[in-house]
């Protein structure tokens, strides 16, 4: 082989070699950027990494063979150590250019696997219109009958409001063991459907700020906290709709 021909393969070669590291490059920050609950779920499923700590996934480097991803072992804190896990492609890749692909069928397999959608709820919204009609009514509801002695003359509510119904505040009387126990259990069923049901296919961590106020709100308001988050999942996944994942180089 002649200088020049070894020179242009060598050039070849670089030029291949900075358009795959470019291709790599791209590909981690997009999805560093874009798809953290892809990396967070691909840790759970392939790797058994608790929820609460695959939160914290972030891409390190991508291969042909697999992907390197790391969490941190102390996420609120500035010098955070990580520790990696390798997620392997089974098949390997060809070619970088079959990333996009590869990853998309295995955030399937996840969600799948997790039973979960893929739409991510993030945020609460509080009850509006008829909802708040039915927040503020229940809300009156459980407080009024919380004790069967607001219904007697002594009481404030009924100095203040029941004394010109004294014959309702009686029937109230009767009726609050039934009235209190039956909308306890009611909504009690009506907030963990909403957890397990809602909160949880759509990747709202127990225990979070999110999760509290959705199963506070439902277990006061009822199924019209479950019509406003359906609402909000239809919302996302119409925007989501609107947004294609570019993972080629």
């Amino acid at each position: 082989m002649s200088a020049t021909s070894s020179t242009e393969l060598h050039q070849r070669q670089n030029e291949a070699s900075n358009k795959e590291q470019i291709q790599k490059q791209r590909i981690v920050s997009h999805m560093n950027s874009d798809h953290r609950d892809s990396l967070s779920m691909f840790l759970e499923v392939y790797n058994k990494v608790p929820y609460t700590e695959a939160q914290t996934a972030q891409i390190e480097e991508i291969r042909l063979t697999g992907m390197t991803i790391s969490t941190a072992d102390y996420p609120n804190r500035a010098k955070s150590s990580r520790t990696n896990f390798f997620v392997p492609f089974e098949p390997a890749l060809t070619g970088y250019e079959d990333a996009r692909h590869k990853v998309v069928e295995m955030h399937k397999y996840c969600l799948q696997t997790l039973g979960r959608s893929d739409i991510r709820i993030h945020e609460y919204r509080r009850p509006r219109g008829f909802g708040a009609i039915m927040f503020t009514v229940c809300l009156a509801t459980f407080v009024a009958f919380s004790r069967r002695s607001n219904f007697l003359p002594d009481s404030e509510l009924y100095s203040r409001v029941l004394h010109y119904v004294p014959g309702f505040a009686t029937f109230c009387y009767k009726i609050q063991p039934l009235v209190i126990g039956g909308m306890l259990v009611i909504h009690s069923i009506e907030a963990l459907h909403m957890s397990i049901y809602r909160l949880r296919p759509h990747s709202v961590a127990i225990g979070s700020r999110v999760w509290l106020l959705w199963v506070l709100t439902d277990f006061i308001e009822g199924f019209t906290a479950l019509q406003r988050f359906d609402a909000l999942v239809e919302e996302k996944r119409a925007l989501k709709a609107q947004h294609k994942p570019n993972l080629r180089g």
